[in-house]
């Protein structure tokens, strides 16, 4: 059986896979994160996930490999990992009261294999008084993650409502990927 990696080092997308009962190990999937907009954000973090599967490969070219990137957008601008605690504070402010997107990009690749898909998931926050966003910058959740909150921590208490699949704003829209990838390896 082919052995299948997951080019990520995120804990939360470990335990996402480790739902799926497909055994897999992780792999570096650390690239240039740089994301090319021109054909539309969806097509951006797909390339991204691409590039992370591609420089996983390298390394590991005989197995089924998984890259995936997530993003959060609002209204137009890409919310990141923040800088820091105030670049964080700034995001939830931006948040607050508001949709926004979160969209994943995730490839599966091997040597005889591109499936590449994303999953845009619609998010809305409570409005947010200044002494909530201190409270939840103080629980430190905010580090490494796209837009400054993890919705399966305190960032829960942040959301109103939701539209679309959980894990995918928790990282890996994970029932998709297992459809798909199940296509191609033995269990």
């Amino acid at each position: 059986m082919r052995r299948v990696v997951l080019a990520s080092e995120s804990p939360r997308r470990r335990e996402l896979m480790m739902l799926s009962d497909i055994p897999f190990m992780t792999a570096n999937g650390h690239i240039d994160e740089t994301l090319d907009l021109s054909e539309g954000l969806a097509k951006g973090v797909e390339k991204l996930a691409c590039q992370k599967a591609l420089h996983a490969m390298q390394r590991y070219p005989q197995e089924m490999i998984i890259g995936a990137d997530t993003v959060v957008c609002l209204d137009g601008e890409i919310l990141g990992k923040p800088k820091d605690k105030e670049d964080a504070a700034r995001m939830l402010r931006m948040l607050s009261g508001k949709t926004h997107e979160v969209v994943t990009g995730v490839a599966i690749i091997s040597e005889s294999v591109k499936e590449v898909f994303s999953e845009i998931t619609q998010v809305t926050f409570f409005d947010l008084s200044e002494e909530q966003i201190q409270e939840y910058l103080k629980k430190g959740e905010f580090h490494d993650k796209a837009g400054a909150y993890g919705i399966q921590g305190k960032g829960a208490l942040l959301v109103k409502e939701i539209q679309g699949d959980f894990y995918n704003v928790v990282g890996l829209p994970i029932a998709e990927l297992v459809r798909r990838l199940t296509k191609y390896i033995d269990r």
